[in-house]
């Protein structure tokens, strides 16, 4: 007899499934809506909701569908007021205020949803302007919710239609993204800064800079003792800075070296996720 499966195990399963069936995992979201329970678990679906139907689809209607059917309860009205806020953001109403650790943690999938809608302009208008306040912030987690947003709207354009002005914006937006986990994060989430720019610089055609951002990328790995998986990915960044630099020898020398790698990675899940990274970055 098959063990039911918990609330806990769908959403760690839809989680995985959203950037990949983010319609089908949205439409699950909703049936459940109406039966989750005032726990952590409950509250993750509301997230996994926001999320979803905003930063993957744009889709505010379903995502007012969604908090419409959701049951009363401290956890799950905290999530749904996080929820109205950035429903309201895209719809233009007014809001009540959120402290900005929150609000500027909101801001990746509320700019998420306007790129899907065509507001080409929102990541210069919402993210941005912020960045001065962001860095002086005195809470530290309102500088790390703001760097974290600027990481997942680049990781948006990169992945997004490309045009001279996006393709702008994407490095405006990588840059950005540097500068605010230099003030708010460890060596580790600048190192991933500088990968994310090498990708984003290759995706464009960069091959220079995507090489020096694969460099500063690969040197703090070896400055820090990185791990291998760590060193793994620094190594992925290369092989896309150095075809997009036109050598192939050096891609050939930094795919090399993630085969190396891959053989220390001992947890399976990690392994298997830089498996299919390295046949991604296979010619």
């Amino acid at each position: 007899m098959d063990t039911p499966q918990t609330l806990r195990d769908w959403l760690e399963a839809a989680w995985d499934r959203h950037p990949v069936a983010p319609q089908d995992v949205s439409q699950e979201l909703v049936a459940r809506a109406a039966t989750l329970p005032d726990d952590e678990d409950g509250a993750d679906a509301v997230h996994l909701a926001r999320h979803t139907m905003l930063g993957h689809l744009g889709r505010t209607d379903l995502l007012q569908a969604f908090v419409a059917a959701l049951p009363s309860g401290t956890r799950l009205d905290a999530m749904r007021v996080r929820a109205e806020w950035a429903l309201a953001q895209i719809e233009g109403r007014p809001a009540e205020p959120l402290p900005e650790a929150v609000s500027w943690g909101l801001l990746g999938d509320v700019v998420e949803a306007e790129l899907r809608l065509g507001r080409h302009d929102s990541p210069r208008v919402r993210v941005l302007p912020l960045e001065t306040r962001a860095a002086s912030h005195p809470d530290p987690a309102a500088r790390r919710a703001y760097a974290a947003t600027a990481h997942n709207v680049t990781h948006a354009l990169r992945l997004g239609p490309r045009e001279p002005a996006l393709d702008a914006l994407l490095i405006e937006m990588a840059e950005l993204e540097r500068r605010a986990w230099e003030r708010a994060g460890t060596w580790m989430h600048v190192e991933r800064a500088d990968y994310h720019l090498a990708l984003c610089h290759a995706t464009l055609g960069h091959g220079a800079e995507a090489r020096r951002h694969a460099e500063a990328c690969i040197a703090a790995c070896e400055a820090h003792d990185a791990e291998a998986s760590e060193r793994f990915f620094a190594h992925e960044c290369a092989v896309h800075a150095a075809r997009a630099a036109g050598d192939g020898q050096a891609a050939a020398h930094h795919r090399a070296a993630m085969v190396a790698l891959l053989a220390e990675v001992e947890d399976a899940a990690m392994r298997a996720f830089c498996e299919q990274t390295l046949a991604a970055a296979t010619p």
